[in-house]
């Protein structure tokens, strides 16, 4: 609060009848999913070589405690799952047209479960640069032509050998009557 707020005599008193206001309206209220039955907490870890398991190893987070983002926010940008999101808690939020069905989850324990998914920080960046193409060089082939044509080339190649390769305007040939 500012210097009028917090030197008038009604500063702190409406600020904390604001606050019982929010409260009451459940705008601050934090809801969780039900968990399935035999289900556990923790996400299945994806194992790979960039993984630091030892969380006391991971750096420190640099995002802010309060900062939310929204369900599908979190699954893009964590590379996580709506199984995986179940032990969180979240806040309802209206969309931007009315409705109030926005999850919103706390950024911090987010980027925490996937770290604990993919072995922290090094791990889940691991894992966005598989997803995002840059994956190591495979081994090449033994034996074969090359490359191999993928259904939609061989359709393709098929209607040229049948139709040919034309550009694109019809011709009037012998076979069409004109009326």
């Amino acid at each position: 609060m500012g210097w009028f707020d917090d030197n008038h005599p009604m500063g702190s008193r409406a600020e904390e009848e604001m606050e019982d206001a929010i409260e009451a309206m459940g705008f601050n209220k934090w809801y969780k999913d039900p968990q399935p039955a035999g289900g556990s907490s923790e996400p299945a870890r994806v194992e790979r070589p960039e993984s630091e398991w030892d969380e006391s190893k991971w750096r420190k987070t640099n995002l802010r405690d309060g900062d939310t983002m929204a369900k599908g926010k979190a699954k893009t940008m964590y590379l996580l799952t709506d199984k995986d999101l179940l032990p969180l808690q979240y806040q309802r939020q209206t969309n931007s047209r009315g409705f109030d069905n926005m999850k919103m989850y706390r950024k911090r324990e987010v980027e925490r479960l996937s770290w604990k998914k993919y072995g922290g920080p090094n791990g889940l960046k691991a894992a966005k640069e598989d997803k995002n193409g840059v994956k190591p060089a495979s081994p090449k082939k033994a034996s074969g032509s090359g490359k191999a044509k993928s259904s939609a080339s061989a359709a393709t190649g098929a209607k040229i050998g049948v139709l040919g390769k034309g550009k694109g305007k019809a011709e009037n040939g012998p076979a069409e009557e004109e009326y």
